[in-house]
């Protein structure tokens, strides 16, 4: 977590965070405001799992490189 504090209710920030920017963009491109379960539904479907993987491992490569250079 890098020394970041929890919400009162024990979640990352992060986390809060990244639901807040796919519940905002859900509603600003559809209109709607997505439930819970829709977006839980979708955080778990293969290919947003493999997008995310690929993701988080990019960057891991990405910090790797720059602490080499550094």
């Amino acid at each position: 977590m890098d020394g970041e504090e929890r919400t009162a209710t024990g979640e990352d920030p992060s986390i809060v965070k990244a639901l807040k920017t796919i519940r905002r963009f859900v509603r600003e491109t559809t209109g709607e405001e997505p439930e819970d379960r829709d977006i839980a539904r979708a955080l778990c479907r293969y290919f947003v799992l493999n997008e995310i993987k690929e993701h988080i491992v990019m960057a891991w490569e990405t910090d790797t490189e720059e602490k080499t250079d550094s």
